[in-house]
């Protein structure tokens, strides 16, 4: 009987196979579609004479024991290395005598070696990966600005909790969804880092905002140890909507704060819509001191600081150049100094420019670039701006060949002085005490 030579289309069925798990999967099962098909195939082997032996008393020999099956790494095997044995002639390659039925049979194998569907490779992608876009929240972390969460009695912030008393040490409110600047080198309590200050940003993060109920006072509830809120002393909470609006507070819940009649709270809630379902279901934030507030009289209001209005003199040029129609850029975070600055430059026959440094996170890299570029002479006054912006602007200061000059504050005389430095190439930096002397141009 002749045996078809099988190896050909193997190797080519793995040949064909790429590296994905669809492709793999697919040869997986074609070859062990081979396999039982082999197996099928094998000569029936009667059992030998010590097997007949062994048999348990009781247990009839079965007669058509089937052929040990090949594992599919064997067939792996035998397929990649193919190495007759020596009883066993090799296959003869095959001829136009061979019978019938082996031509059929050998027809048939290929065939179904053909509809076998086989997965081309997938070409490496050779375009990049596009990055992921970073959310606000990202890109605020960049800079150590972080989101506020504010709780009923303290805040979250990146993940670590602030308690009320160091958020009433700050120097300025903050409130849910506020942006704050984290300071890193300094800690408080060697864990929590220090809150330099707030942004200009502003995030909605949560849905469910934060109503507080302040300077409400403490009463006592006849013939009962609680005490109750009914009203407050500013007059604009949801306590002195109506009469009937009070909540009970009770005392040993808040054991270790030593509650007393007169007290005056803070009383923080979430609202959720409900009105006074939602204020009851609130907690004491914080007690004002006796010295923070005085709990006899009623707040007193603040006064506004009247502002005063500086009439403008006519500004008289102390020192003698002219600038010769070229652009003076001012970088300063003094608004209300542009105007007299500016006739500055026009006493000196220059063209002004000026750029807001007043918020630091306004001003970045490139626009201090263009600014630059766009220049002839700069002048930096460093004392309204940030150390980072004096910088940045005397690195494309000095990258673009433009003359700078230092101005230690933001005033006629001294930015009068910065510009004559930089007209003549002089020191940027004024020394201490300089005398009125250095700054006569040599005619």
């Amino acid at each position: 009987m002749m045996v078809y030579d099988y190896r050909h289309e193997l190797i080519e069925l793995l040949n064909h196979t790429a590296s994905d798990p669809e492709s793999l999967l697919q040869t997986q099962r074609s070859l062990t579609i081979i396999v039982d098909l082999l197996n099928q195939l094998q000569p029936v082997k009667e059992p030998t004479s010590t097997e007949k032996q062994s048999a348990k008393p009781g247990y009839q020999i079965r007669r058509n024991v089937t052929a040990p099956k090949i594992s599919l790494g064997q067939l792996i095997n035998q397929t990649a290395a193919p190495t007759p044995k020596p009883h066993e002639t090799p296959a003869k390659p095959q001829s136009n005598k061979q019978p019938e039925r082996s031509t059929a049979k050998a027809a048939a194998n290929q065939a179904y070696l053909r509809d076998i569907p086989v997965t081309a490779k997938n070409e490496a992608s050779t375009e990049p990966a596009a990055a992921p876009e970073l959310s606000e929240v990202e890109l605020l972390a960049r800079d150590n600005c972080y989101p506020v969460h504010r709780l009923l009695s303290g805040a979250e912030i990146n993940h670590r909790f602030y308690s009320e008393s160091i958020l009433h040490k700050l120097p300025f409110p903050i409130n849910d969804g506020d942006v704050v600047q984290l300071d890193r080198q300094r800690l408080i309590h060697g864990k929590l880092p220090v809150i330099n200050r707030v942004t200009n940003d502003h995030l909605a993060i949560s849905t469910t905002p934060t109503k507080v109920i302040e300077y409400a006072t403490l009463e006592p509830v006849a013939g009962s140890d609680v005490l109750q809120i009914k009203k407050t002393l500013k007059g604009n909470s949801i306590l002195d909507e109506s009469h009937a609006n009070t909540i009970v507070i009770d005392p040993y819940k808040y054991a270790s704060r030593n509650l007393k009649p007169g007290m005056i709270i803070d009383f923080a809630y979430y609202d959720h819509g409900n009105g006074m379902r939602d204020a009851k279901a609130g907690e004491i934030r914080w007690i004002h001191s006796e010295h923070e507030f005085d709990t006899t009289k009623s707040p007193r209001k603040l006064q506004q600081q009247k502002k005063v209005k500086k009439t403008r003199h006519e500004y008289s040029d102390k020192l003698d150049y002219d600038l010769n129609q070229k652009r003076v850029l001012v970088v300063t975070g003094a608004r209300d100094r542009v105007q007299d600055l500016k006739a500055v430059v026009a006493k000196h026959h220059g063209v002004f420019y000026s750029l807001d440094a007043s918020m630091e996170e306004n001003v970045s890299s490139s626009k201090i670039k263009r600014a630059v570029k766009d220049a002839d002479l700069i002048i930096i006054c460093i004392d309204r701006i940030h150390h980072r912006i004096s910088q940045l602007t005397t690195h494309h200061a000095k990258r673009n060949d433009r003359p700078f000059a230092i101005a230690a504050t933001t005033s006629n005389t001294a930015v009068e002085r910065a510009i004559f430095r930089a007209l003549n190439g002089n020191n940027a930096y004024e020394s201490s005490g300089q005398d009125m002397a250095k700054y006569v141009s040599a005619d």
